[in-house]
């Protein structure tokens, strides 16, 4: 009789390994996205470092908690938020949007004599603009909504040349994720540009 129950309970079990593995074959693979900058569309020449008149270092980048994990996160309504378990970033956002806003400032400024490096890069006598966003809201279909507050330090490391406040918005032309990813890229090329216009501004002070 055990014998008998036994060999029951093995051939229920067969019969279930096919579904399980079926069910794992059918999960959905992992996308993963990044950033494009305005240098994505070809090279710029810009000016060597060391001929540069004036060196700016980008950074520290800080962004919500909430968006900072490997997952993209969009907005679905007033007080929630989804988390894309299968929409994910090729690598760490934070130093995503750092490269990107190095890389378009560099292409923005690359005729006016400027080089645009990390923040992390030895570099004395440069300017430093630390950033720190506040909002990276994304609806799919709806709109991006991107809050950052930034300041120029002077080159003494300690006076603060000019502090600012960006609020940029952008349509995201579709539901896809990767609509998404193109809105954030295009208002990062937004904020360069109006960090861009105060380096200019700070830049032509000292000349």
């Amino acid at each position: 009789m055990r014998d008998h129950v036994l060999f029951r309970i093995a051939i229920i079990c067969i019969g279930i390994i096919p579904f399980l593995a079926a069910g794992c074959g059918t999960s959905a693979p992992s996308r993963f996205y990044t950033l494009n900058s305005l240098k994505s569309a070809g090279p710029v020449q810009g000016p060597a470092g060391e001929n540069a008149e004036t060196i700016v270092r980008i950074g520290p980048v800080n962004i919500p908690d909430y968006v900072d994990r490997p997952q993209i996160v969009t907005r679905t309504g007033q007080n929630e938020i989804r988390v894309a378990e299968f929409d994910r970033w090729g690598g760490s956002l934070r130093n995503d949007i750092s490269r990107v806003l190095i890389e378009d400032l560099s292409s923005i400024l690359a005729a006016g004599r400027i080089t645009v490096v990390s923040w992390k890069q030895y570099a004395p006598g440069a300017y430093r603009v630390p950033l720190t966003i506040s909002r990276l809201d994304v609806t799919p279909g709806g709109n991006l909504y991107l809050k950052v507050q930034w300041s120029i330090i002077d080159k003494d490391g300690k006076t603060v040349a000019a502090i600012r406040e960006s609020d940029i918005s952008r349509p995201v032309n579709g539901t896809e994720y990767s609509a998404a990813v193109i809105a954030i890229s295009d208002a990062l090329a937004d904020l360069s540009r109006e960090v861009a216009a105060s380096i200019r501004s700070a830049a032509a002070k000292e000349r």
